[in-house]
């Protein structure tokens, strides 16, 4: 249960932020929700055994929402934990433009972002991370610099074109399971060649380097 709260937490409370009048409180309920996460994160961490949660959702196409803390998830989702209330409060006396739609961004943001690093299925994975593009469009269009309606254009080209490939990559490995499942159980099982294994590499690659974005993935 505390997987899928480390995505609601954030997700609930950037919704809640939305409807915030007053600056002030949007900037206070982002921070003590961003505590609250790195609290739950540290549970998680140290927890004698793994978080996982488990439920239907797309069975008919053999996928399930299926979430799983992990060693390397273990460490980005308290990074990602960490970070947040750093940023809040490092930004705390700032004046933003509708600071109640900035948090909330934001913390949809780190909703997607947990998604993807506790996703322990395919499709569940690329559904977060899909979602963790939507808000950051939106920061950069709205709070970006002085060229951003042109930089948030490059960026939305490159990440549907980085998106695509990734997708492309994970069908391809999905038809190549004995089960016709997204789960990465199944994924892991999956008996490639090594011209194949470099094919899936390089669509994973690329939409990987323009997430971060590596050179010369980018032009922004």
């Amino acid at each position: 249960m505390i997987a899928l709260l480390l995505i609601l937490t954030p997700l609930v409370a950037g919704l809640l932020v939305f409807f915030l009048k007053q600056g002030s409180a949007a900037k206070n309920l982002a921070l003590v929700s961003s505590i609250a996460i790195l609290a739950l994160a540290l549970v998680a961490v140290f927890a004698p055994v793994s978080p996982v949660y488990d439920a239907s959702w797309l069975t008919n196409l053999g996928s399930r929402f299926t979430l799983k803390m992990d060693g390397m998830g273990k460490m980005l989702c308290l990074l990602t934990a960490i970070a947040y209330p750093l940023v809040f409060a490092a930004v705390y006396k700032n004046e933003y433009k509708n600071p109640a739609a900035f948090f909330g961004l934001m913390l949809l943001t780190q909703a997607g972002l947990m998604g993807v690093f506790l996703a322990a299925d395919a499709l569940l994975f690329y559904f977060f991370w899909e979602l963790a593009l939507i808000p950051v469009y939106f920061l950069c269009s709205i709070w970006g610099g002085e060229k951003r309606i042109a930089v948030t254009f490059k960026f939305f080209v490159y990440t549907f074109i980085g998106s695509l490939l990734m997708l492309v990559g994970i069908l391809y490995v999905y038809f190549h399971t004995a089960d016709q499942s997204f789960a990465m159980e199944s994924f892991y099982k999956v008996n490639l060649s090594t011209h194949q294994q470099s094919y899936i590499f390089w669509l994973f690659f690329v939409a990987f380097a323009i997430k971060m974005p590596i050179f010369p993935f980018h032009t922004w």
